[in-house]
């Protein structure tokens, strides 16, 4: 039986309308695979740029590292606009995507605290340092401890040198506590934290507590007595760690003894 012109028709319409959801389907798929092309092309820019963040922030601060070593404060504008650039990257990538470690941000704000005036940028480095290296992680046994003890350490003392340098002792004091603490609490994982790390502690509390008074103009007796106090209880470390760059370099920082202190600043001074 021959097919009726009004059924040829449906089917007619029945095909143009399957032609065009196939064509749809068609080009919807084409669109997904367009859009997931465009993310993954920006996902792999993304990581490019990301990577060449990273590696512009390790030659800022190897160029830092020398220039803090061979001229110190003389370079004390490269070495500032080194560390902005390097903040700059912080901000516009994010430390989510560039994943720097703690003792990058620490070494940025030391070079800076040591070598220049911008104690705001130093003190801004060392608690990015401080708050990488205090994050909680598993201990083993059912609790927790922080991630890296030595770093977080060692951002106190960056903190410390930046409150000396302000001139601000109470909060001097209590950074150079929570170093000690950390090297109290600590210490059973790591011997450098429980004996060196506590050695140099003591040792560049006494020194910023001297360069401290001798960045006043009048020096209270209590603040004098502190400092009394510090050098008398770094003695031994100052014995055990004998002639240190990082001493001297602290020591050479003093202009003068001004509270009288027993400890042979001038000695110290001597590489």
């Amino acid at each position: 039986m021959a097919a009726s012109p009004s059924d040829v028709g449906r089917l007619s319409a029945w095909a143009a309308v399957a032609s065009a959801t196939i064509a749809l389907v068609a080009t919807g798929a084409s669109l997904i695979s367009t859009v997931a092309a465009i993310g993954v092309a920006h996902d792999i820019a993304d990581v490019q740029r990301q990577d060449g963040a990273r590696a512009e922030i390790s030659s800022h601060l190897v160029k830092m590292s020398e220039l803090d070593r061979t001229g110190g404060s003389a370079y004390r504008n490269e070495i500032v606009t080194l560390a902005k650039q390097v903040e700059n990257l912080v901000v516009k990538h994010g430390q989510k995507n560039l994943n720097l470690s703690a003792s990058t941000y620490r070494l940025v704000g030391l070079f800076v605290a040591l070598s220049t005036t911008d104690l705001e940028l130093a003190g801004r480095m060392a608690h990015r340092a401080l708050n990488l290296a205090t994050r909680m992680e598993p201990d083993g046994s059912g609790g927790l401890r922080i991630a890296d003890p030595l770093e977080a350490l060692q951002a106190h003392r960056v903190l410390a040198d930046v409150a000396a340098q302000n001139l601000d002792l109470d909060e001097m004091t209590k950074e150079y506590e929570a170093a000690l603490n950390i090297s109290e609490a600590e210490g059973a994982r790591n011997r450098y934290v429980e004996v060196e790390a506590r050695q140099y502690t003591q040792t560049y509390w006494a020194l910023s507590a001297m360069m401290l008074v001798d960045g006043q103009q009048n020096p209270t007796p209590k603040d004098c007595i502190e400092v009394r106090r510090r050098t008398i209880a770094a003695r031994e470390d100052f014995k055990a760690l004998g002639k240190n760059p990082e001493i001297v370099r602290r020591a050479r920082r003093i202009e003068e003894n001004v509270c009288a202190a027993p400890i042979d600043l001038l000695s110290l001074k001597r590489s």
